[in-house]
């Protein structure tokens, strides 16, 4: 008296696109802006990004942030003031 059946859903729309691992740093932005690396990785810059969907691991970013660019996903808490970052590499 019962029947089962075995059905495959896609919700929502699959496609590429850029994605943000989730860190500290969404205390503090609330995923308004991130510091994105620079390409000599020697400071990082404040930028807006827009976010949409998300799973237990990633942020799916909208826009402001293209394939490749490197960003800071650490707490923001000691340094959120700042529109620029100058890195300290231990080499």
């Amino acid at each position: 008296i019962g029947q089962t059946s075995r059905i495959r859903l896609q919700l929502g729309e699959s496609k590429e696109g850029v994605l943000l691992t989730k860190g500290g740093f969404y205390q503090t932005t609330g995923g308004q802006w991130v510091f994105v690396l620079d390409e000599s990785e020697e400071f990082a810059v404040k930028r807006d990004i827009s976010i949409g969907r998300q799973n237990p691991r990633y942020y799916e970013v909208l826009g402001g942030l293209e394939p490749g660019e490197k960003v800071i996903v650490s707490s923001y808490q000691n340094y959120a003031d700042h529109d620029k970052l100058i890195l300290k590499h231990n080499r």
